[in-house]
């Protein structure tokens, strides 16, 4: 996978300079390898906030619950439509995760696809900091959605999951018939979790993304994946709830009522979208 330049968007080959292995582009931009394997390819002149992203606290809460294998089911249905979408290829996959987070669903899909050029990229160093323990064959990436350090029409597959998709980006990554897999929130995702920290529960709106495709963009198929999980202790229950928006908007009250609670069961609802590029 080449990968681009963040300053100048020229291409951005692998060197060797005096400072170690890392990225050079043609105009001299240098960019080294942290130590735990990463590239910080987000300039600080791009970050809205000193520390963008997740912090350490929702990372390791969400690696915590991610690997119990809650949403294997999920990683599952993920991997069973990317091996679909594969079969009329005779090549190697170029998959990137874009806004990958912890890198659990990356690290299942490089499992699945050992051939394949897997990236995980995310705008938070914490999250990426926690990829890196996942997997040393992955190429991850700090960098921003909003501009990818890829070059162009380079990506097979984008994966987006419960994450911002940027449409004119992924238009510009993508090869001709490429597809982005998004993975959104159903009408009743989390339905027991919401039903204890919320007097008046809502349905979670779907489908609103399709409100926003360009025209090259179409809908080939979506998929419900659902399931129910039996919470097993008041950790899973708080991780759970420190790895979604709702746990900005719950009030002590409600929180002090998961934290009474040491199982819980609570159902999954999620819809993954097959985005085809023209």
């Amino acid at each position: 996978m080449t990968l681009r330049c963040p300053v100048c968007h020229e291409p951005l080959p692998q060197s060797l300079h005096a400072s170690g292995s890392g990225l050079s582009c043609s105009q001299n931009h240098q960019f080294d390898r942290a130590k735990q394997g990463y590239f910080n390819l987000l300039p600080g002149h791009k970050k809205r906030s000193k520390n963008p992203g997740d912090d350490k606290t929702m990372v390791q809460a969400r690696t915590r619950f991610l690997d119990k294998a809650y949403y294997q089911p999920v990683a599952d249905s993920l991997a069973d439509t990317l091996n679909k979408l594969s079969e009329s290829l005779k090549h190697p996959l170029s998959i990137l995760d874009a806004g990958c987070g912890e890198g659990y669903y990356t690290e299942r899909l490089q499992q699945a696809f050992p051939e394949a050029a897997v990236a995980g990229m995310d705008i938070s160093k914490p999250a990426i900091l926690a990829c890196c323990k996942r997997s040393k064959t992955i190429q991850w990436l700090v960098a921003s959605v909003n501009d990818v350090p890829v070059k162009d029409q380079e990506l097979d597959v984008i994966i987006s999951v419960f994450s911002r998709c940027d449409w004119p980006e992924f238009n510009r990554l993508l090869k001709p018939s490429g597809h982005v897999l998004v993975l959104a929130p159903g009408e009743q995702h989390l339905l027991g979790l919401r039903q204890v920290i919320y007097e008046t529960v809502r349905p979670y709106p779907v489908d609103k993304l399709l409100e926003q495709l360009p025209e090259n963009f179409s809908l080939n198929e979506t998929r419900s994946v659902q399931g129910e999980m039996q919470l097993k202790s008041n950790e899973d229950i708080m991780d759970l709830l420190a790895m979604t928006p709702h746990y900005w908007h719950v009030k002590p009250s409600q929180k002090e009522k998961l934290a009474s609670l040491n199982t819980l069961k609570c159902s999954f609802d999620m819809k993954l979208y097959v985005i085809r590029r023209a």
